[in-house]
């Protein structure tokens, strides 16, 4: 017989999972402190069951470890394990944005010119990391690469932990914007190689960026914070 309350529960599990991440891209949760299963689930206002789901997700994501009574904590990444994440980024968002660019019409690429649009109105960049993710993850559902959408979701994740605490320059934020609408008009003219050749060069110019930022806040040392706590209980939401 199925059970309904294991659906439940998976359900909620996929949905903290989703929560954390976005905990972890708006950089809520930081590197080098340890985080309980029960500030998780006070945080997302959820049991420690659907938090323990979304924990062993993230672990398999190789986001998170985990430490015997200590908690969970964000990983620490080699520059080969970098190199090696950007390089499968490469591939596949170039993949998206061929077969974008191939097979579309002008109502398919509706919803990423709003997400354009709503990058544009972001001065205050409030909403910088969730747009973005926004932007790559939705062209990949709208090129109806489902597999590949979920691929990106986990190495986004991992990008996120590796940049986590890391703060990106506004002109830097600017300037990926910018890169967002020469990506799209190369797409909306139905031109894949031109589209496969602004991705790539925004990969590698992102991932240069970041990098940039990484080292510069090595220097400035460790910076260890509470969890945020001033988010909504409804952060599952």
């Amino acid at each position: 017989m199925h059970d309904d309350s294991q659906d439940g529960e998976s359900s909620l599990g996929r949905q903290a999972y989703q929560a954390l991440r976005r905990a972890l891209r708006d950089r809520a949760i930081i590197p080098r402190r340890f985080y309980s299963e029960t500030e998780f689930a006070e945080l997302l206002g959820v049991s420690r069951t659907p938090v323990r789901e979304a924990l062993k997700a993230l672990e398999r994501d190789g986001v998170v470890i985990a430490a015997r009574r200590r908690g969970y904590r964000i990983r620490e990444f080699t520059d080969a394990e970098i190199d090696e994440i950007v390089a499968l980024r490469e591939q596949l968002e170039v993949l998206v944005v061929r077969t974008l660019a191939t097979n579309h019409t002008p109502d398919d690429l509706a919803p990423l010119a709003d997400t354009l649009r709503r990058q544009d109105e972001d001065t205050a960049g409030k909403h910088i990391f969730a747009l973005d993710e926004e932007f790559h993850l939705s062209a990949a559902e709208l090129a109806g690469l489902h597999r590949t959408r979920t691929m990106l979701e986990g190495l986004r994740s991992v990008t996120a932990a590796a940049t986590a605490g890391v703060v990106i320059p506004y002109e830097a934020t600017a300037q990926r914007v910018a890169e967002h609408h020469q990506i799209f008009a190369a797409i909306a003219e139905g031109d894949p190689d031109k589209a496969a050749e602004l991705m790539r060069a925004h990969i590698r110019a992102s991932d240069q960026r970041f990098r940039q930022a990484i080292r510069e806040a090595a220097s400035a040392g460790p910076v260890i914070k509470p969890l945020n706590r001033d988010r909504p209980s409804s952060a599952l939401g």
